[in-house]
Parts: C-alpha cells; sequence; structure tokens
C-alpha cells in the first residue's frame, strides 16, 4: 500500500494489539496506529483520529464487535471493520458480517489479517466511489454483498425447500461451481448420497422447529467428482409476517482439518500399539523374577477386561483398566525375590515390604500421561469397601470402580493359582471368597458380574 494508513484498534488487551501491529508491519503495511478500549474513545477517535480501517476485537471489558459496528454505523459509516478476535463461532461471524463488518480474522490465524486489511480496504474504495453515484440504501446492499464476497468461506441462502437462492462467489473456490450453477438447485445435490442422507436427517427436524443449526459435517461432492469436507452452520429467515423462509448459512472447508484428524488418529494408533508392546513387555520382565506368579497380571487383565465390559464401561475405560491391570503388580519389581518366592510365611517386616507394591507401582508410573488415571487404579487395588485395604485404607465412596473390578479379578486369580506358600486353592474357594464378603469388602456389582460371567460360562482363566 502507497500511503501511511491510519488504523484504529479497539482492542483493551496491549500485549494483543502488539501481535496485530507486529504482524501487519511485517507484511510490509505502512501505517499509524491508534489504540482505544471504550465507547468514548471509539467516538472520540472516529471524531479526531479519522482512521482509514478499524480493527476491533469482538468481546471486550464493556461492550462487543456488535456495538462497534453500530457506533461506526452511526458516526463513520464509510470506514471498513474488520473483526479481529480470540473466539468467534460461526453464527457470530454471519452476524458480524450483517451488521457491518467487512471480515473477521482469528487471532490464532493473524497470517490472514494482512489480505482481510487490503481486501477490506480495496472493497471500501470501490464502494464509496459507487456511493457517489447511489442512494443509502442501494450501497448498503452493495456493501453487504461485498462483506460477504470478500470472505473466505461459502455464504449461502436456501428457500424453505432448501433450494439455493443466494451463494457467493467462494462456491467455486470450494466445489468448483459458478454461482449461476448453484441457484435453484438443492444442498442435497452437492452432497454425497450418505451425506444428503444424513443431512436429510438432520435438517429434518431442525427446520421443523426453525432452530439455528452448528458445525454440521457434510461431504460434498466437488464438480471434478472429488470429495470435500464442509462444516455448515446456518440461522432460519423469516419475511415481514413472520414466516420461515429459508435458511441463511456458512459453509467452511474442513478437507485439512479431517486429512489432519485422520493422520492424528493413525498416530495415536500407533503410539497405542507401544504403549501396549511396552507394558507387556513391562509385565513379562516382573513375572520373569516371580515364576510362582507367572501370567498371573496377564489372567487378572483378562477377567477384570470381562467384568468392566459385562458391565456396559465405556470402551476407554475398558482399555484403561486392561493396562493397569497387565500392570498392577509392577511395584514387586522393587520386592527381593527371596520374599516374593518365599515357601513359608513372610514375617511382619517382609510382610510390610510386600504391601508397599502398590505405591511404588504408581510412583513409577504416576508421570506418564495416559488417557485415564491408570496409576491411580494401580495404588487402589488392594483397598477394600471397609477401609482395611491399604495403603491407604480408602473406603467405598473414595475408590474409583476400575480399581474395585481390578481388586476382585486379582483376589480370584490369586486364589485360584498355586503359589509359593500354598496350594490353589480352586476356582470354587475364590468365588465364595467374593461372595462372603460382597458389600463389605469387595463392591457388589462387581462381584455379581464376576459370579454370572463363571456360572454362565462366559468366561475361564487360560482363554
Amino acid at each position: 500500500m502507497a500511503k501511511s494508513l491510519h488504523i484504529l484498534m479497539v482492542e483493551d488487551i496491549a500485549t494483543d494489539a502488539e501481535l496485530v501491529e507486529h504482524e501487519l508491519r511485517k507484511e510490509g503495511i505502512v501505517f499509524t496506529m491508534q489504540r482505544v478500549e471504550s465507547r468514548d474513545g471509539l467516538i472520540g477517535a472516529l471524531d479526531e483520529f479519522h482512521p482509514d480501517i478499524i480493527l476491533s476485537d469482538y468481546n471486550l471489558v464493556d461492550f462487543n464487535g456488535m456495538d462497534v459496528l453500530e457506533i461506526v454505523k452511526r458516526d463513520a459509516p464509510e470506514v471498513p471493520v474488520v473483526m479481529v478476535t480470540g473466539v468467534l463461532s460461526d453464527i457470530e461471524a454471519v452476524e458480524l458480517i450483517h451488521a457491518g463488518a467487512r471480515d473477521y480474522v482469528l487471532k490464532d490465524r493473524l497470517a490472514r489479517l494482512a489480505p482481510a486489511v487490503e481486501r477490506a480496504l480495496n472493497a471500501e474504495s470501490a464502494e464509496r466511489a459507487r456511493k457517489e453515484a447511489e442512494k443509502a440504501l442501494l450501497a448498503s446492499e452493495a456493501k453487504f454483498r461485498a462483506l460477504v464476497e470478500s470472505t473466505s468461506d461459502w455464504i449461502w441462502e436456501v428457500n424453505e425447500h432448501g433450494q439455493f437462492t443466494y451463494s457467493s462467489p467462494q462456491v467455486y473456490d470450494l466445489l468448483g461451481y459458478h454461482t449461476k450453477e448453484v441457484i435453484g438447485k438443492s444442498q442435497l445435490e452437492l452432497m454425497t448420497s450418505d451425506a444428503a442422507s444424513r443431512f436429510r436427517q438432520q435438517m429434518s427436524s431442525i427446520a421443523a422447529q426453525r432452530m439455528h443449526f452448528h458445525l454440521l459435517e457434510n461431504d460434498n461432492l466437488h464438480k471434478d467428482g472429488h470429495v470435500v469436507f464442509l462444516e455448515a452452520s446456518g440461522t432460519p429467515m423469516m419475511d415481514d409476517q413472520g414466516k420461515f423462509v429459508g435458511y441463511r448459512g456458512i459453509n467452511r472447508d474442513i478437507t485439512e482439518r479431517k486429512e489432519a484428524e485422520k493422520e492424528r488418529k493413525a498416530a495415536a494408533d500407533k503410539l497405542e500399539k507401544i504403549l501396549m508392546q511396552t507394558i507387556e513387555a513391562v509385565a513379562a520382565t516382573l513375572e520373569a523374577r516371580d515364576p510362582y506368579t507367572a501370567g498371573h497380571q496377564r489372567q487378572v487383565a483378562a477377567l477384570a477386561r470381562a467384568i468392566a465390559k459385562e458391565m456396559k464401561l465405556p470402551e476407554a475405560h475398558v482399555s484403561s483398566l486392561y493396562l493397569a491391570a497387565l500392570i498392577h503388580d509392577l511395584g514387586k519389581i522393587s520386592v527381593p525375590a527371596d520374599i516374593l518366592n518365599k515357601p513359608g510365611k513372610l514375617k511382619p517386616m517382609e510382610y510390610e515390604l510386600v504391601r508397599t507394591h502398590s505405591k511404588t507401582g504408581f510412583d513409577i508410573i504416576k508421570d506418564i500421561q495416559f488417557a485415564l488415571p491408570i496409576a491411580q487404579m494401580v495404588i487402589q487395588h488392594h483397598e477394600r469397601l471397609d477401609g482395611s485395604g491399604y495403603p491407604y485404607q480408602l473406603k467405598d465412596g473414595q475408590i474409583m470402580l476400575e480399581s474395585k473390578i481390578l481388586a476382585v479379578a486379582d483376589v480370584v486369580e490369586a486364589m485360584t493359582s498355586y503359589r509359593p506358600y500354598r496350594p490353589g486353592l480352586g476356582l470354587d474357594a475364590a468365588l465364595d471368597e467374593i461372595t462372603e464378603n460382597r458389600g463389605i469388602l469387595y463392591d457388589s456389582s462387581v462381584v455379581d458380574t464376576c459370579l454370572s460371567l463363571f456360572h454362565e460360562n462366559k468366561f475361564s482363566f487360560g482363554t
């Protein structure tokens, strides 16, 4: 831009204004900036500073972007306004455009600011030329069209039958259609068959209730046949008599975001697989130190997972419980092997040392960022409902459900299996133990589910 601009910044956070100023100067825009943060400051600056363009935050202390647009429209209608804000919904964006904003830029997308300023100023310059020959009403309509068509999103209007009555030119950038090719078509004609079916179902109740809709994802077909993912938001339109006449809305291209989500999911799946392999390796290492309990953690994990699934826990909780069960005795790595494998009764000090394993296991994994609190599941797996457990003597309401499941699975597997200090007691004895202490030591619903699994032959160890 050849001349030095007067830019008025309506912003109550000085550091945000500095970021905006830095971005514009970086793009070679020459300007003088004045910052205001109140109604009076804005009104005074319009009268004394004579800005060429206004950059305004949407959320301010005692007024907002809509108030800014109202004041500017009243006192300096020839000055373009670009909203520069942190958070803005698509519905709010449409409303701002209707109210007179030239464009909007999110603060985490400031790279769009300089082009938006240039577009706004160019559009304003052209509009001023038209205003010399047009009436105020015609000029206002032209300004609205210029505002809509200067955004990167696709603005549209449809009638009560879902047929386009207006389309901004951005439809060509998104779907390869010229505006005149879209007018009269149904929204559903531009979507894939599956997306059209979903969108029709979603919109049937929304339109019947004349509701706003927000961020409805739909798969559209480009004119050349490839799929474009769009996100649609809209608001109902009424005529002067209050009769519903259609929707006005905005579509945003989210294709890159969808592809990024696929990549992130693939990366997350890979990391989860690596994590599982690592945990299984740790479990195998621990079992190598204690041959009498080889396979114990895996068997406990299998039973805990079966109980959790039968209790209809969310899949994420089932998976996290399974991981916790695979390493629930990890803390025993700090207990000497001769104590773990001692054939006789443990001395009090030896028993107390073994009891530290749940806390030790917690300390080992507490800093790993699991999706759910696996470390808490591990440290609580020897707690009991009546407070007789360890290490913290927690009671019923203080113990995680996953830890209650892990406790039952641990007891059943341990009693069933051989130990250095005793032979295996058998499944019947293990089930008698949890039955007798149902609601006392062990959670009733967990016990009932566990019993059901075995009695109905839905689970057996080693499967």
